[in-house]
């Protein structure tokens, strides 16, 4: 339809700009796709304004043409589209929609031409003008088209109205230019220049609708390079903070050459309704990077092709085998492109713009709703058999009550059976097309989502009766500490209604400051907040960072000191040293599983990012009783692999395991005959401690570390019975099976009082315990700061040794995911109790909630970020010559170290521990 509209305007609006041509030497001639159009009437000029018959472009489009000799009005009809045309009106009719022209249409020689000052920058036509030949050249669209970006026509083209920015890439950097151009040499393309990182991209907005869902397409664009050959990607994308807001749904990259055009064609299945744009880049981010990209002629067209274009990965090589280590060097990552110091560190910027920024610039709305309205719902929530609610102080939040939710049975219907119900707020406080912003704060008091203690509500805005039609359904998930959330929608009629449904897990959760704004119709809602926004404490600028790493200066790097003397002694000056890192004394690891037995991608992976290792289920009670050879395959195939630091989980595990009828349940740390014995202490003990004694006794020669009891917070069914001093009893059978030296772990997910309180019990008892575990689950930022307050009070009421034991993260979004990352990594490494870190797993997991690689062996950013970190940032590789004394200092990151030497061409090496606590002086004498 607009294709049709599109063509007919461009020719005359073309035909319109050659008023001052003097055509003595031929008249104009018009092609269509190439043919000649025979017109028997030449176009003519009026009033300085070109006029062109009318029956010729209908007739040439397939156009149905239909002339009233009553009110003197052609009529062409194609598409859907209707343009009608009265002999010497001004006002032209598209679609019933008046259109004024500059000259009337008049008849000419019986033949009705019209005259034209405006053209459609719609679907599919190119209209050139051949000055040599006087040829008006009509290109329509290819068959199959559905959008097409040629930039010829575009007169604005602005951020976030037609584009969005990635990977911190500045909107200044993108602009229409003239300098080259594709199309005909002298029209415009899309520049992107000033590219520093190979990630910085433009994704152009609204190039797949949810209509084009399960249908192939194919993507091609023509793109430039004028300074330097390099690679350069085409791909879809979703919208931010999304699964493919930065790592895209399908993409294609190809080589190209300076200085010619060059054309990239993905082919691409529409399935996921989320992809909604095409962008530039380069993939993957480790390619050299191109500073100027030019681009133009994208067209994106339905195609019978059913095979995507397939991207090799960048996954671990199935080739790659994992090398047996014997002497302590595994093989690490060596090749980085960031320096080494703060100012180097990697950010993963989330293509959003800081709500506090946007807060500021939007002008004054009006509250319609305020947070009364929640505060007035308290006991009057619907299903109140499923929880109740109260009113609760705060202290240092922008409100000084709140709403304090307890549900104490999750509904087996659905999560609105118990909700609050406001009814109506918004009858009459709003109109059609209002831009409007929900905000509430939350935080999860105790229970929710498992380990990750995420609590979740919804907020809801809804039409009022009929099909309760949603224009706004939010999740609101977070956990123990307060955050806001916005949520901007544009009000309908009639959607009046507003809720908050509260039965998604039991759990206790805490509402405050609850309102709604309207903004009018003055605002965009892409100018309001939202709970994309990146979180303060992982912006750049954040200054906890700065602090941290100065932190970590001081308590992870001491002075290295190397003598060198001959044989007699003697001092040697001027000998040169290499000073050279191989491994951390601080544990960077991960829970391996049975891949680990014969995947060699996987163990090759393990081997090159990890320096510890804990078995996910093998040393659990169940699972190491039923193949107890396997736990000790496992622990020689970590050695192997030159996994340095080893430990087991877990020895004790008081959970219930029993059905509704007290049968035992299948389970991987509680075996069925421990559930006839808890009524029985002195025979359930002795179970208990032929367990530890057991498996201890196997696992000795590799490790002394262990988590001793697990998530006894939530996990006390021997305890109730027996009380909390039963836990004295566990942590001694322990101490006396594996020995003095042993460090022994409590190990938990909470983060709350209720862990407090339980190490409060085991204080006072005197368990004799060495460090607390924490399993770090996360679902939703902590802030850095909040976090490692957290493990100083730990340290500085219990003065035990702590150790991160089961990080991941469950997002779909990626960059949030490598920044959290990257930022827990430095908030435990700043810790001067923290003696390691270890991820409870690598690849995939639910929700993609491991860090490095996705389910189909992708690399994730988190693998960036963890081995720039920590093979990068935080290691070291040093070199000079030794002074008149024959001493050579320097400081490092505590770890093991090859120390060479080489003095007239000859060489010797050491391999020392510089470990915290040592004097790190390493004396060499040459043989």
């Amino acid at each position: 339809m607009k294709r049709f509209l599109s063509l007919i305007l461009s020719v005359a609006m073309i035909l319109s700009c050659f008023s001052c041509i003097a055509f003595a030497d031929g008249e104009i001639k018009i092609t269509l796709n190439g043919t000649t159009l025979t017109t028997d009437q030449p176009p003519i000029i009026v009033e300085g304004r070109t006029l062109v018959p009318v029956r010729v472009i209908f007739e040439a489009l397939g156009a149905t043409v239909t002339w009233d000799d009553s009110i003197k009005t052609a009529t062409g009809v194609l598409d859907g589209t209707t343009v009608s045309l009265q002999i010497n009106n001004t006002v032209a009719k598209v679609n019933g929609k008046d259109v004024t022209l500059d000259v009337p249409a008049q008849i000419v020689n019986s033949r009705t031409l019209v005259p034209v000052r405006f053209i459609s920058e719609s679907l599919g036509c190119k209209v050139d003008w051949d000055d040599a030949t006087k040829t008006v050249i009509i290109e329509s669209a290819k068959k199959g088209a559905v959008k097409e970006w040629t930039f010829d026509d575009v007169t604005s083209f602005t951020e976030k109205k037609d584009f969005i920015m990635g990977a911190n890439y500045e909107a200044k950097n993108v602009s229409l230019s003239t300098d080259v151009d594709h199309t005909t040499g002298n029209g415009k393309s899309l520049k992107m220049e000033n590219r520093t990182k190979a990630d910085h991209r433009v994704k152009l907005l609204g190039a797949f609708t949810s209509d084009m869902v399960g249908k192939t397409y194919k993507i091609s664009a023509w793109v430039y390079l004028p300074e330097s050959a390099g690679s350069v990607s085409l791909a879809a994308y979703s919208d931010v903070g999304t699964e493919f807001a930065y790592m895209p749904a399908a993409y294609k990259t190809v080589e190209m050459k300076d200085k010619q055009w060059t054309q990239i064609e993905l082919i691409y299945k529409h399935e996921n309704p989320i992809v909604t744009q095409i962008g530039f880049d380069q993939r993957p981010a480790s390619l050299k990077c191109v500073s100027l990209i030019y681009v133009d002629d994208i067209i994106i067209e339905e195609t019978a092709e059913n095979t995507q274009t397939e991207q090799k990965p960048n996954t671990p090589s199935d080739e790659v085998k994992a090398v047996t280590v014997t002497d302590g060097h595994r093989p690490v990552p060596t090749n980085f492109t960031t320096g080494k110091g703060f100012d180097d560190i990697i950010y993963f910027t989330r293509e959003t713009t800081d709500n506090d920024k946007l807060l500021a610039a939007l002008p004054e709305g009006k509250v319609v709703v305020d947070e009364n309205i929640l505060l007035n719902k308290v006991g009057k929530s619907t299903g109140s058999q499923y929880g109740t609610s109260k009113i609760i102080d705060v202290e240092g939040m922008p409100f000084k009550k709140a709403v304090r939710v307890d549900v104490t049975e999750e509904p087996t219907t659905n999560p609105y059976a118990i909700q609050f119900d406001f009814g109506t707020p918004l009858e009459g406080k709003a109109e059609d097309g209002d831009v409007m912003l929900l905000k509430l704060y939350m935080r999860t008091e105790k229970g929710g989502n498992g380990e990750s203690q995420n609590g979740q509500v919804q907020v809801v805005i809804e039409e009022n009766g009929g099909q309760y039609s949603k224009v706004l359904t939010g999740n609101v998930i977070n956990g123990y500490y307060w955050k806001v959330f916005y949520f901007p929608f544009t009000f309908k009629a009639n959607h009046t209604r507003a809720t908050i449904r509260l039965g998604y897990y039991v759990q206790t959760v805490d509402l405050g400051g609850y309102e709604i704004v309207n903004y009018g119709k003055n605002v965009s809602i892409n100018d309001l907040p939202s709970n994309s926004g990146e979180d303060p404490e992982l912006r750049k600028d954040a200054p906890w960072r700065r602090e941290a790493w100065d932190r970590i200066e001081k308590i992870r790097k001491g002075d290295i000191k190397v003598v060198v003397k001959d044989a007699a002694g003697n001092a040697v000056p001027d000998a040169k040293v290499d000073v050279n890192m191989y491994e951390h004394e601080f544990q960077f690891g991960v829970a391996v599983n049975n891949n680990i037995y014969s995947s060699e991608k996987y163990k090759s992976v393990v081997q090159t990012n990890f320096n510890a290792a804990v078995p996910e289920n093998q040393t659990k009670w169940v699972e190491h009783e039923k193949a107890p050879d396997k736990t000790i395959a496992m622990y020689d195939t970590l050695k192997n692999l030159g996994i340095k630091y080893l430990r087991g989980h877990v020895l004790v595990w008081d959970r219930k395991q029993v059905d509704e009828n007290g049968k035992w349940k299948e389970n991987t740390s509680i075996p069925e005959d421990l559930i006839g014995l808890y009524n029985d202490k002195t025979a359930m003990q002795k179970r208990i401690n032929d367990h530890i004694v057991e498996i201890t006794s196997k696992t000795n020669p590799y490790f002394t570390e262990w988590d001793v009891l697990n998530e006894a917070c939530n996990n006390k069914v021997m305890q109730d019975i027996y009380g909390r001093e039963i836990i004295n009893e566990w942590f001694d059978m322990a101490r006396k099976a594996l020995g003095e030296d042993a460090i022994l772990y409590y190990n938990d997910f909470k983060m709350n009082d209720e862990l407090f309180n339980l190490l409060d019990i085991m204080k006072a008892n005197n368990v004799d315990f060495d460090g607390i575990g924490i399993q770090s689950h996360y679902g939703s930022v902590v802030a850095p700061t909040k976090t490692y307050d957290f493990y100083d009070r730990l340290y500085k009421t219990y003065g035990k040794r702590l150790k991160i034991t089961e990080y991941d993260f469950q997002t779909g979004d990626q960059l949030l995911q490598a920044s959290y990352t990257r930022d827990m990594l430095i908030t435990a490494f700043s810790h001067e109790a923290v003696d390691g870190f270890i991820m409870w797993g690598f690849k995939g997991g639910t929700n993609n909630k491991y860090v490095l690689y996705d389910n189909d062996w992708n690399e994730k950013k988190g693998l960036e970020a963890w081995q720039d970190l920590i093979y990068n940032k935080w290691w070291t590789d040093e070199s000079g010559t030794t002074d008149a004394n024959g001493t050579f200092a320097t400081r490092g990151f505590y770890g093991d170290y090859d120390i060479t030497v080489t003095v007239n061409g000859v060489s010797k090496t050491v391999s020392v521990p510089c470990h915290k606590g040592n004097d790190n002086l390493v004396t060499i004498t040459l043989d």
